[in-house]
């Protein structure tokens, strides 16, 4: 019997089960056809937090709800056990992070626990945090936290930056400061008392009707034919589901799922638990001794913390040397009966010494404590430090919530309360985009690569990563069919969702060479972050590479790109209500428009090229690889439309072709006319380039110049490449990374999904209302007819930055505060130097939620960008 048999049977037989002792007697009081939902609670008090506040949401509901909680304990139950016992409760600030979903997310979090605290059920202490910088890096991060914090006008008055050494030893006497260059005071960090606030979660929750089973583990999920939820096994017997959300933090992904498509019984969850060691000790003296409450503090050069509370002191930190950090082995997992669960390792003091030794350094009264208790715990990190929240691609109803690294205080109410509208409601009322889980492959769920990854993701706990950081562990998971001959070529390339593509070329040597060393082979793979301030190391030679586009023709890698065959009987009626932008165009033309959601946002943006009446090419951004392919197969299925959709992203190689000199070379490899009347702008055709093809050529170069897309099948990839690289090199052909190819973009003003659009942003906000078709139907249309009649309150600028230093100012990054006239009016979302211009190139978004915007209201401000605390016109 095979596996798939042997699962088929298995699931037969409980479903029989099922039907013979139906649901739970003390259950029985359920009417008929009222929906039921369930949650499973790990043992982290803040997975209780997501589940309660997901009970507060959907209170009012016709809805029978339970809650499932294994391991909680004997005396306490609800998070009393393991990280909701010992975890100290570090909330932090949503302006501490760059990224709008997250602060988002935090602020639903604030809001929840301030509302809560008011009752004085449990011990929620606003004592701030405070960023200690002793490096010129570490101050200019600390710098741009700074300019973040001073933007919320709830607590701006409270922010503080003290340069003085003697005046921080004065506030924090038990600190050594001699070497401190910056101190930032972040005044809404709190700690918060975990466990208490679990239980008045869990009271309210059973007052609103809620069940609430304790110590009581769900066995297995049941899926139908249908590929949906309906039905659980616990340890109490069977219920029947309409929805399964799985928040058990490190224990997610473990219960087995009955009734897959592909027979994986665990769901796939691109997420992996990694323990750390902390320390609890004795308090120090002078938290015994003075009566106010002192802040947590934040070592951001030795990436350590400490948190000084009346009762007891609880320190630690993160580092890659001395094996501290460790992603949890398979052989961690201990079964009880059919419950699985982890198993925690033994704290090790040799592990520690790194840490402790920068501990005591920053603060020697820790020396002085006579007893400590060394402590290991464990949380749940993800491949890109993002949580995962949303529907499994895998089984309807099947929602996760997971993968918080080590913030989970911070994100546990808000991503509750998103969670909770998207059960009820279909989605969120906030972009959750970069949160959503589907922005991962199967591959990324691989164990390995999970287990390599993590470490250095919990690494970053006490961090908030740069749009450019790049991890330096399991890299090469996804690489094109001509990386090596791009390696050879000096490409350094980074990860965008494991795929490895060339940021820049570095043609000088292929050694780097100390002056006292050996010659050593120079890294092909970028990993760390691009500099705050002056001109980071490549800045030469992606201006090489942007004048090989505008002057010559460059050739840059863009195999990465997710990409689509569809075509059937349907095609056309289906892409024409999921698109904005008419596609009913003649064969051979490529329309670039966006799929939008039923606010009029960008599901994604993407370009379709008709290759027959009933047949299209879809290209779209990597990230959507997943995503839009379940998109498109939801609304086929709802409106039995009649397609065939295939995924072809790892079919295709593809190239870009950019510069006044690729029609030049682009008419010699295929022996074509590619003159504008014979291939205009936006058209698309399947050429052949010397003995290779059908080769899809498309005149698009997605960064403003003229050019051609080439999606190469990738059995002849290497030799089409050959061939390019022979023939350009009497056209000046250079290779050229995705840094060239931003810069280009960005002085184009041209959009990227994810950074500059989103389902938080719509074609009217950003400028792109000439690409909707309004004299048609299709998701979005009424929400985006309305901005059209009633105007909209923010909209998508270019900021040039005229009296900035190259050398020695801090460089943009993205999300930094725009002023208008001395007020904050919006934010940046992508920026690059403008080679042609002069200067650094902003884009982002001017919002006047008062009065709207006009053109009138964009022309007459005076704008500043601010950068690290200092602000640029």
């Amino acid at each position: 019997m095979t596996t798939e048999e042997m699962a088929s049977e298995e699931m037969k037989k409980t479903r029989e089960m099922f039907t013979k002792e139906g649901i739970l007697e003390h259950q029985m009081s359920i009417q008929e056809g009222t929906p039921t939902d369930m949650f499973r609670c790990g043992k982290c008090g803040q997975n209780n937090c997501t589940y309660s506040q997901m009970q507060t949401r959907s209170a009012d509901e016709p809805m029978t709800t339970f809650v499932f909680c294994r391991s909680c304990g004997n005396r306490w139950n609800i998070g009393s056990h393991n990280s909701s016992r010992v975890n100290t409760g570090l909330f932090v600030s949503p302006m501490f992070y760059s990224e709008p979903s997250l602060r988002s997310v935090a602020r639903k979090s604030l809001n929840i626990y301030n509302e809560l605290a008011a009752t004085g059920a449990f011990e929620f202490n606003k004592c701030g945090r405070v960023y200690l910088s002793a490096s010129d890096e570490s101050e200019t991060q600390a710098r741009r936290l700074l300019t973040r914090l001073v933007t919320d006008p709830s607590s701006s008055f409270q922010v503080e930056a003290i340069d003085c050494p003697s005046e921080m030893l004065a506030r924090w006497p038990m600190l050594a400061t001699e070497d401190v260059k910056l101190a930032v005071f972040s005044p809404l960090d709190a700690t918060i008392d975990v466990s208490g606030l679990s239980r008045i979660l869990a009271d309210n929750c059973k007052e609103m009707g809620v069940q609430i089973f304790e110590n009581c583990s769900i066995k297995k999920v049941l899926i139908n034919e249908e590929s949906r939820v309906y039905a659980v096994d616990t340890d109490e017997g069977f219920i029947d589901v309409m929805a399964f959300v799985d928040a058990a933090g490190i224990d997610s992904s473990l219960v087995d799922v009955l009734g897959l498509p592909d027979a994986d019984h665990p769901v796939r969850i691109a997420a992996h638990p990694c323990s750390f060691t902390f320390l609890s000790t004795d308090p120090l003296p002078h938290c015994q001794s003075s009566s106010q409450s002192q802040p947590v503090f934040v070592c951001m050069d030795e990436n350590t913390f400490i948190c000084p509370l009346k009762t007891k002191t609880i320190c630690g930190g993160f580092t890659m040397e001395g094996g501290d950090l460790q992603a949890l082995p398979p052989s961690s997992q201990t079964s009880k009966g059919s419950v699985t669960e982890w198993h925690m390792p033994t704290p090790v003091w040799d592990n520690f010494r790194i840490i402790l030794r920068h501990l005591i350094d920053r603060c020697p009264e820790l020396a002085q404590l006579s007893r400590g208790e060394l402590m290991t715990s464990a949380e749940m990190y993800t491949p890109d430090m993002k949580p995962l929240i949303g529907e499994s691609d895998q089984a309807k109803g099947f929602f996760l919530a997971t993968g918080l690294n080590g913030q989970g205080v911070s994100f546990a109410g808000g991503l509750g309360s998103v969670l909770a509208e998207w059960i009820l409601n279909g989605s969120s009322s906030i972009p959750v985009d970069k949160l959503e889980l589907t922005r991962f492959l199967p591959l990324h769920s691989n164990p390995h690569y999970l287990y390599l990854r993590v470490p250095e993701i919990a690494f970053n706990t006490l961090k908030n990563p740069l749009s450019s950081h790049q991890c330096h562990t399991a890299r090469n998971l996804r690489t094109s069919p001509i990386h090596h001959s791009l390696r050879d070529a000096g490409a350094v390339f980074a990860e965008i969702m494991g795929y490895e593509r060339p940021l820049w070329y570095n043609t000088a040597s292929h050694f780097d060479q100390d002056s006292d060393g050996p010659r050593l082979p120079r890294p092909s793979n970028f990993s760390g972050e691009d500099q705050l301030i002056g001109k980071p190391k490549w800045f030469p030679l992606v201006s090489k590479e942007y004048s090989t586009c505008r002057e010559r023709v460059g050739l840059i890698d863009m195999t990465s790109f997710s990409k689509f065959d569809i075509q059937g009987a349907d095609v056309v009626p289906l892409l024409q209500r999921l698109c904005s932008g008419n596609i009913d165009c003649p064969v051979g033309t490529t329309v670039y428009t966006g799929m939008q959601n039923d606010h009029g946002g960008y599901l994604t943006d993407l370009t379709l090229s008709r290759m027959g009446l009933h047949y299209y090419f879809i290209v779209a951004p990597t990230v959507q690889q997943v995503r839009l392919a379940l998109w498109i197969k939801k609304w086929a299925n709802e409106w039995k439309m009649n397609i065939q959709l295939q995924d072809v992203t790892n079919s295709f190689t593809a190239l870009d072709i950019v510069g006044p000199a690729s029609r030049a070379l682009m008419s010699e490899v295929t022996g074509k006319t590619m003159s504008p009347n014979e291939f205009p702008s936006f058209s698309f055709r399947e050429m052949h380039i010397g003995l290779a093809g059908p080769i899809r050529v498309i005149s698009v170069t997605h960064c403003g110049e003229l050019g051609w897309m080439l999606y190469i099948p990738n059995e002849v990839a290497q030799n089409v490449y050959e061939q390019l690289i022979e023939a350009g090199s009497l056209h000046g052909l250079k290779h050229c990374g995705y840094y060239a190819l931003r810069h280009l973009r960005i002085e184009k003003f041209y959009v990227y999904w994810g950074q500059d659009i989103g389902s938080g942003t719509t074609p009217v906000e950003c400028g792109r209302a000439f690409r909707v078709d309004f004299d048609k139907e299709f998701i979005g249309k009424e929400a985006l007819q309305k901005q059209l009649d009633r105007g909209v309150n923010k909209r998508f600028v270019q900021l040039l930055l005229e009296n900035h230093n190259l050398e020695t100012d801090p460089w943009p990054q993205g999300e930094e505060p725009i002023y208008r006239n001395g007020k904050l009016a919006g934010w940046t979302t992508t920026a690059a130097y403008g080679f042609t211009l002069g200067c650094h190139v902003c884009l982002g978004y001017i919002e006047n939620k008062e009065f709207g915007l006009t053109t009138e209201f964009l022309n007459k401000g005076s704008y500043e960008v601010e950068l690290a605390g200092k602000r640029f016109t």
